[in-house]
């Protein structure tokens, strides 16, 4: 059968609602946005929107402290020199500030960021929240798959280790990641979950458990628990859908017939 979708429809097999599950990326890019009115027009079919977590939750001054390293911490102790000082090189480049004003944010942030710098920024809103935005636009019902403090408690809990390593390798190989999101955004354009969720996985690399299997998991039961009674949209990170233990499969093992919509369907 072939794979190569972002939408797929969920029925549970005991009976009920068609529910539907969609791959997002949380980007401002146009190119991302190639499934939006398709996904669109299965949201409006549903009672309830979901997200990763519910946006009217969403605390700034709870993630600015989340996004902190704590208390006396410098990155630049942390870091090796050399590490530091591409580091300064591409915030210089990329934000036009000093190597000093990033010497206290933590290091997912400023590696999410310097990605983010690489794409385009041609809607005034993410994907996500755009879709969010056509929920309550058509009076849905909306929710999280998760709670906003969980993602923070899942930033607060990675091994600064681990998130040290992340950055100085992604660091390393700056120079490559335009080209490699620009492959990215091809393979999200024509639905390619099995190569978003790879290159995922090898991104995720110390922090996969956390960052990818845990959520799915989570994710995927408060699915399951309000798709067996109601209709339910929900948009999650695309790299959350395939492998052996992303949502698509855990989906199935909790009752429902898993089906690919395509972009030409009627």
């Amino acid at each position: 059968m072939k794979k190569n979708s972002l939408l797929w429809q969920m029925t549970p097999r005991k009976g009920g609602p068609a529910s539907y599950l969609f791959g997002t990326m949380h980007v401002r890019d146009l190119r991302a946005f190639a499934w939006f009115d398709l996904a669109c027009q299965y949201l409006e079919q549903c009672e309830i929107f979901a997200a990763e977590f519910d946006f009217s939750q969403a605390s700034a001054a709870a993630a600015a402290d989340a996004w902190t390293l704590p208390e006396g911490t410098m990155l630049e102790q942390l870091l090796s020199r050399r590490a530091w000082k591409n580091l300064g090189f591409y915030v210089s480049k990329k934000w036009d500030v000093p190597i000093e004003a990033v010497q206290h944010m933590h290091p997912m942030q400023i590696q999410t960021a310097l990605t983010t710098a690489l794409l385009r920024e041609e809607t005034p809103h993410s994907l996500d929240e755009m879709l969010w935005a056509h929920a309550l636009k058509h009076g849905k019902s909306v929710t999280g798959l998760e709670t906003f403090d969980e993602q923070l408690k899942i930033v607060r809990d990675l091994p600064l280790e681990c998130l040290l390593k992340s950055l100085t390798h992604f660091l390393k190989h700056y120079n490559n990641q335009r080209e490699r999101l620009k492959k990215m955004l091809r393979w999200y354009q024509q639905g390619h979950i099995r190569q978003l969720y790879q290159a995922s996985r090898r991104d995720a690399r110390w922090l996969r458990r956390p960052l990818l299997l845990a959520r799915n998991k989570r994710m995927a039961d408060r699915f399951a628990a309000i798709a067996h009674q109601r209709s339910l949209f929900a948009a999650v990170g695309a790299a959350h859908l395939a492998g052996g233990k992303g949502m698509l499969r855990l989906l199935k093992q909790a009752g429902f017939e898993v089906k690919p919509i395509f972009q030409n369907a009627p």
